[in-house]
């Protein structure tokens, strides 16, 4: 009987033993499940907080190469594809990631309308699991303003070019325009038209891109369509360098606003002048035919006429060197004869605004017109070997006589485009 009850008593021991080492072990594989998950979720939430700046560098990237690339968005590795029947640009660093093999992917849409938008994903790895990531996706929608000089030539219409004609870029930042040491190739032509031949380049030369409306085609007849160096050893269209997905809606100029002078003439010797000084000048015309009436800026002047702009003949329109002159018409502008000399030789200090109502703008001056046209309701012309250092936007465009366009980098500004807004999407 005494076995018996020791055999019983170190049973009962051995039991109590096992259970409470399987109640240990439970509550310590219970507590060590606790803390994996824990650590498991610290490492995700880690994860998924990490993503947004890794999203953040895409939209970074995206908004630089917009910035310095947006006559040339296929460079820098980007890549151009059709998605439901829209342009997109895309760029993946899926091959070049960062050292912990987080990497983001961006895509551009809409970029020739008026609301483009970013779509940027930014993947970082997922904790404890191989292959395996997290990915946050984010919208971001901007403004790209139309107005703005984007191109040498912004049309809804027609572009015709002929003979000796160059359109080209140049950075006036750098000096003023030289065709071997200050010569780009962002010079562009885009226009809305759709029809054959919307843009005509003939045998004239384009140092940038090509690009019309949905359909429109691009006429090349001994001259050529591309960058620098197939400029001077090519023919053609240069592949990459022309598109048809030009779709943007040119905002109407609207009148200047505040108290208005009217402009008067000083007798000087024989000669009537018109001298504008720092201020804002109404005037129902403006015509210079002779060199005893010209007229002569000597101040930031903001000049409208709300008729005719004419000058001919050896008259002219001077801007002295410091001054600068926004000149808006709301009748026909026809410029011709001395032109208007821009004295102090950059584009900024010179600014024409056509107003809805004017539908015809020629220029054939002896002076280079060096500024801006924004006359997005007239067909403008122009001829006579002289050419427009600055941007045009018209309506249509149309040179002889080898009368081409410099297109002044610095007139598009440093902000293409603005962030409106910023959305996180699932995926």
């Amino acid at each position: 009987m005494k076995s018996t009850s020791r055999n019983s008593q170190r049973g009962s021991a051995l039991v109590i033993t096992v259970i409470t080492g399987a109640l240990t072990g439970f509550v310590l594989c219970s507590y060590l499940g606790l803390t994996t998950s824990r650590n498991r979720a610290s490492m995700r939430a880690t994860a998924w907080n990490t993503a947004i700046p890794v999203l953040e560098a895409g939209i970074e990237e995206t908004l630089t190469h917009l910035h310095e690339d947006a006559d040339r968005l296929t460079a820098n590795s980007w890549t151009k594809d059709v998605v439901n029947g829209q342009t997109v640009y895309t760029k993946d660093r899926k091959k070049s990631p960062w050292p912990d093999g987080s990497y983001y992917s961006v895509t551009i849409s809409n970029i020739t309308g008026t609301s483009p938008a970013i779509y940027s994903v930014g993947h970082v790895k997922s904790p404890l699991e191989k292959h395996e990531y997290i990915n946050r996706l984010v919208r971001v929608s901007l403004t790209n303003p139309p107005s703005l000089f984007s191109r040498a030539i912004a049309a809804n219409g027609p572009v015709r070019l002929s003979g000796g004609a160059v359109v080209d870029g140049f950075d006036s930042s750098l000096g003023a325009y030289d065709p071997v040491t200050n010569r780009l190739a962002n010079g562009g032509i885009a226009t809305n038209s759709k029809q054959p031949k919307a843009i005509d380049v003939g045998s004239a030369h384009l140092y940038g891109t090509a690009v019309t409306g949905p359909g429109g085609t691009v006429a090349v007849n001994g001259g050529a369509v591309g960058d620098l160096n197939w400029n001077s050893t090519q023919v053609g269209v240069e592949p990459g360098w022309s598109d048809d997905n030009m779709n943007v809606s040119f905002q109407p100029n609207t009148e200047p606003t505040g108290p208005m002078t009217i402009p008067t003439t000083t007798a000087v010797g024989v000669s009537n002048i018109t001298y504008l000084t720092s201020g804002n000048y109404q005037a129902s015309t403006f015509v210079s035919n002779d060199k005893t009436r010209p007229m002569i800026v000597i101040g930031d002047a903001t000049l409208w006429v709300t008729g005719d702009f004419v000058v001919s003949g050896s008259g002219y329109v001077y801007i002295a060197p410091g001054a600068s002159l926004k000149l808006y018409v709301a009748g026909t502008g026809s410029i011709s004869g001395g032109g208007i000399v821009n004295g102090g030789g950059s584009p900024a200090s010179l600014a024409y605004f056509g107003l809805p109502t004017s539908k015809t703008l020629t220029y054939n001056g002896t002076a280079n017109f060096i500024g801006t046209i924004n006359a997005p309701q007239a067909d403008f012309a122009i001829s006579g070997g002289a050419s427009v250092f600055g941007a045009v936007i018209a309506n249509s465009f149309t040179s002889s006589g080898g009368s081409g366009v410099h297109y002044d980098q610095a007139a598009r500004g440093k902000a293409i485009l603005l962030v409106t807004g910023w959305r996180e999407l699932s995926l």
